[in-house]
């Protein structure tokens, strides 16, 4: 080989290498977790502001990137699990069933609110209102339920009603369905309406956040406990990713919990369906779900 095809091939050489270090070394993007809410806080901007850096938390366990959204009524989030416009949910347990239902979505854990796995569904009336027995004394008064995709504010208490042979729309003088969970409250306590459902750990958030008083209104019955939230996972999401998720919420330090949490919840235990199987037989005897 001359000397001059020598220098020629070590240039070639050097000036390939040069040429590799000086090209931009590509990042590869990051999958996304698609996280959809449910409408749990007064406002959605209140909801993403107090979930979002725990569902940011999760994903960066996974390696993921975090697209959050809030739906407008706990019906919403349920169609967008079973339609997989989003990959996890946290909703309602009535929601949550429906998900399951249509579109196989999975339970994998369970939200605790001060270290218990329940709530309770509740009836509260407006000021004065004089109410000894529930459903008894409340008859012809004006009602307002929550949208249909709730589990305290229409199902539990649909099914109360119904199992002692009460068909809401004719028992009560004014029935309406529909409102938030806030807005159902704050009108029992301007008195526009008798009577409204919801459930006692949201009641509680609104007393401790100054929104209402304990005696802006009062509860007039409440349900037996019932499972508290849970976050699902859609059909066909990757069951390793799915066991990752639940481990990175269910190993949460409670003391993290709680300074990442709204109050009153403190943290997540792995979960199934059982727990929800008393909401799916419900919805079956109102005549909701069929089969």
């Amino acid at each position: 080989m001359s000397r001059r095809t020598v220098i020629t091939a070590g240039a070639a050489a050097l000036g390939g290498l040069a040429l590799t270090r000086t090209l931009p070394v590509r990042a590869q993007r990051k999958p996304v977790l698609r996280v959809g809410l449910g409408p749990q806080q007064p406002t959605q901007a209140d909801t993403r502001r107090v979930w979002e850096p725990v569902y940011r938390m999760a994903a960066d366990a996974l390696g993921m990137e975090l697209d959050l959204t809030v739906a407008n009524d706990w019906a919403g989030i349920s169609v967008a699990l079973a339609t997989q416009q989003i990959d996890v949910a946290q909703m309602g347990p009535w929601g949550y069933v429906l998900a399951r239902l249509k579109g196989d979505a999975q339970a994998i854990s369970m939200l605790l609110i001060q270290g218990r796995n329940y709530y309770k569904a509740i009836v509260v009336g407006r000021p004065g209102l004089e109410i000894k027995r529930f459903p008894e004394d409340a008859k012809g008064m004006s009602m307002q339920m929550l949208d249909v995709g709730s589990t305290s504010g229409w199902l539990v208490p649909t099914h109360f009603l119904r199992q002692r042979g009460i068909e809401p729309r004719s028992f009560f003088g004014r029935y309406a369905e529909g409102a938030s969970a806030a807005a159902a409250q704050m009108a029992t306590v301007g008195g526009q309406v008798d009577l409204a459902t919801g459930w006692d750990t949201h009641r509680n958030t609104m007393i401790r956040n100054g929104q209402i008083k304990p005696d802006s209104n009062r509860i007039v019955w409440e349900s037996d406990p019932l499972p508290n939230e849970p976050v699902v996972v859609r059909r066909g999401f990757d069951p390793e990713l799915a066991r990752r998720l639940q481990q990175a919420l269910s190993s949460m330090p409670e003391a993290k919990a709680r300074d990442m949490m709204p109050w009153p919840y403190t943290g997540f235990v792995p979960t199934s369906h059982e727990p929800y199987a008393v909401l799916e037989k419900m919805g079956r005897e109102v005549g909701v779900l069929k089969g």
